[in-house]
């Protein structure tokens, strides 16, 4: 929802004399479903399974943890931090949905395909041969699940808000959260659900949440465009 149709809806509600948690509740369901699309912790099963396969228990639990831990921090940081990087960079919203949406979109084809997108996980990451701590922190915490288009989601849905930065970042830092238990969650029964699925079932959810994240990313790319030419709103 772009700022001038949420602005809309905010002004009709206290019109009508409604309960404006209804607009921030909305807000919050389309931040979640976004975050939970492009994070997608499924597709980060097949990844951590590989490399972790030669690990204990307990260390399967703490990379987990600093994996998750990680992510966490990195994605409120930036979507906490995303108004300040536009306004130094001279950055205009409605500019970086374009691009994000083309960011999300390009990650999204590679889902789509069944492919583990490139943003994510290049080769010179497959190949290192990375210390057991420094797995949970690169690859499975970042790119894996806090990747540019996770981030790239969190400073738009933030620089949203307009005057309401404080209930924004709230909500967004809530929803940040909330998939960050569910991705906890997902890679700390991986091997039950790699075994239940395998490896064609973790990719055919992938393709879902990447035609979920496919539509997402024109509805940035449209939102922004409209921003940027009023006159075609």
């Amino acid at each position: 929802m772009s700022i001038k149709d949420r602005n809309a809806l905010e002004r009709h509600i206290y019109n009508r004399g409604f309960n404006p948690e209804i607009v921030v509740l909305e807000f919050a369901l389309a931040t979640l479903i976004s975050l939970l699309a492009i994070v997608n912790p499924m597709g980060a099963v097949p990844n951590y399974v590989a490399l972790t396969s030669d690990y204990t228990l307990k260390e399967k639990k703490r990379v987990i943890k600093k994996a998750v831990a990680v992510a966490l921090i990195v994605l409120i940081v930036f979507g906490l931090l995303g108004q300040f990087i536009f306004d130094f960079l001279n950055i205009t919203v409605p500019g970086f949905r374009v691009a994000g949406g083309v960011v999300l979109f390009i990650i999204a084809m590679d889902m789509v395909q069944g492919k583990t997108p490139g943003s994510k996980l290049n080769k010179k990451e497959k190949a290192e041969n990375l210390e057991k701590d420094q797995v949970g922190v690169i690859p499975l915490g970042v790119p894996l699940l806090a990747g540019p288009g996770s981030i790239t989601t969190v400073m738009i849905a933030v620089s949203d808000s307009g005057e309401n930065f404080l209930v924004s970042a709230l909500v967004v830092s809530g929803c940040i959260t909330v998939v960050m238990i569910f991705a906890y969650l997902v890679l700390r029964n991986s091997d039950k659900i790699f075994k239940r699925l395998g490896r064609t079932g973790t990719k055919i959810f992938s393709r879902i949440m990447g035609l979920l994240l496919a539509a997402i990313a024109i509805q940035f790319i449209a939102d922004g465009i409209k921003g940027l030419f009023p006159i075609l709103g």
